[in-house]
């Protein structure tokens, strides 16, 4: 009866020990869990902090620095060369030099390394030119930069921006001028206007986002907002309208699916959008014709 007893307080000991060792196995993976959800935590948050200072740090290269538009415009013009058959690299080169220039001097203006830039790049260009086209394309070129100049020349108590209409049809008449009548040896009035009625009614999205900033009437200050949308899907219908009856199919093809989405874009866009809104999607419009005709060859 003792021996039985004393097998019993045996065994019960043994039970107790390994419900005790089962127990801190628990506790040590437990802990052990906990330290690598800790360690994945801080990695995921070291990984989104680097992301975004990348995602900042490409911001500010291509957007601050206008790159990215410049670039967009460019490859409207390469776009606009192509289909004309009259594309050349120098002549896409000094197209994003010009628009580099242009956009670098409208937005840093005021600023003293602006305007070293922009007469490097008035050097720049211009020996370019003269190395590798005729006198006649040079002076094109000068008229462009002097019209564009004016656009916001400050210093010289001259700002196109101050004047609502002029303002508003006026960059459209710049890339129209900038894409259709300098590069190409013969004007292309077809060209002209679908360019002229496209940049227009992607640009008055900017003064709808604009409306609170600027301290001058504007085109959405005189007409309202919905008015300002409903003028800039009438210009996207004239610009396809031209598309449709001068350009070749592949060419009018990309130009109508880029013509859809701005109206969506359009459509979406107010006072409260996000800057990259307007700064990456509604710039990158002018990116999508030669993107869409990438796609189809």
């Amino acid at each position: 009866m003792r021996n039985s007893k004393m097998k019993i307080w045996v065994s019960f000991f043994i039970i107790k020990k390994d419900f005790y060792c089962i127990r801190i196995k628990c506790h040590e993976k437990s802990k052990i869990d906990s330290s690598f959800r800790f360690a994945s935590f801080r990695m995921t948050k070291c990984f989104y902090i680097c992301l975004m200072n990348v995602i900042n740090l490409l911001k500010n290269i291509l957007l601050k620095s206008q790159i990215y538009v410049s670039l967009c415009a460019t490859l409207l013009g390469v776009f606009i060369l192509q289909e004309q058959e009259s594309y050349q690299n120098t002549l896409a080169f000094i197209l994003f030099l010009t628009f580099w220039n242009g956009y670098f001097f409208t937005v840093y203006h005021k600023r003293k390394f602006a305007k070293i830039w922009n007469i490097l790049g008035f050097v720049l260009i211009s020996s370019i030119l003269l190395k590798y086209f005729d006198l006649n394309f040079y002076l094109k070129w000068l008229i462009v930069l002097i019209l564009g100049f004016i656009y916001n020349a400050d210093f010289l108590n001259i700002n196109l921006r101050q004047f609502s209409l002029v303002k508003t049809f006026y960059v459209g008449f710049i890339w129209a001028l900038t894409l259709v009548w300098f590069p190409l040896k013969e004007m292309n009035w077809a060209w002209f206007f679908i360019i002229f009625f496209y940049t227009s009614a992607i640009t008055f999205p900017f003064e709808i986002r604009d409306l609170k900033r600027d301290d001058f009437t504007t085109l959405p200050m005189k007409i309202g907002i919905q008015n300002t949308k409903y003028l800039s899907y009438i210009f996207l219908c004239l610009s396809s309208v031209l598309t449709i009856y001068f350009l070749k199919f592949e060419f009018a093809f990309s130009l109508f699916l880029t013509f859809t989405f701005a109206s969506i874009l359009i459509y979406f866009s107010h006072q409260k959008r996000a800057d990259w809104y307007y700064s990456f999607l509604m710039e990158s419009l002018s990116l999508m014709p030669f993107l869409i005709l990438v796609l189809l060859k």
